[in-house]
């Protein structure tokens, strides 16, 4: 064969290298979870809990937590002395009335280390939340939000996860990566 007759399949087998190449390179498959990420945590109050004090734990869990902490019963976490709480391996913000409605936990924060020593694929925000709630099971109790850490689960180049605390419950404000 003759230069000329191999340029054109030789232009084909470099398209086909980068094409391969390209569509390997993605982390994040379909059904797949990606690989834990850190974030900076920013959780906002509503406007209508200025006038009160209210406090946030944000928890780390891991495979083998998680259930447990899914399931525990809200009204007796937030009641002084509780176990559970004391124990948490926890990062605490605190909205005191009449000053900040904005608080956060920084990517740089040591607690992103121990949390990624324990194997930590979720972070568990539990808010102290006023009025008299009944406790139900994982994000039916308003005062639970559990959010994936999963880079997938997020737009790419998240590097900011955004919290609104209401009086109803929480939200992320953060956008998440479209389903397929």
């Amino acid at each position: 064969m003759n230069k000329r007759s191999m340029r054109p399949w030789v232009g084909v087998g470099l398209l086909l290298l980068v094409a391969v190449g390209w569509t390997g390179c993605s982390s994040c498959k379909p059904g797949k979870p990606g690989p834990i990420g850190r974030y900076n945590v920013d959780v906002a109050l509503d406007e209508s809990l200025k006038t009160g004090s209210v406090l946030v734990d944000l928890v780390g869990a891991n495979p083998s937590t998680l259930p447990r902490w899914e399931g525990y019963d809200m009204s007796k976490y937030w009641k002084e002395g509780d176990p559970m709480r004391r124990d948490a391996d926890k990062v605490v913000l605190n909205f005191v009335s009449g000053q900040t409605l904005t608080n956060a936990l920084a990517v740089t924060n040591p607690q992103w280390d121990k949390w990624k020593a324990t194997g930590v694929t979720h972070l568990v925000v539990l808010a102290d939340l006023p009025g008299a709630q009944a406790s139900r099971p994982g994000s039916q109790d308003a005062r639970r939000l559990i959010i994936p850490l999963d880079e997938c689960t997020w737009q790419s180049n998240t590097k900011v996860l955004k919290i609104l605390v209401q009086r109803s419950g929480m939200v992320v404000l953060t956008p998440m990566r479209p389903t397929k």
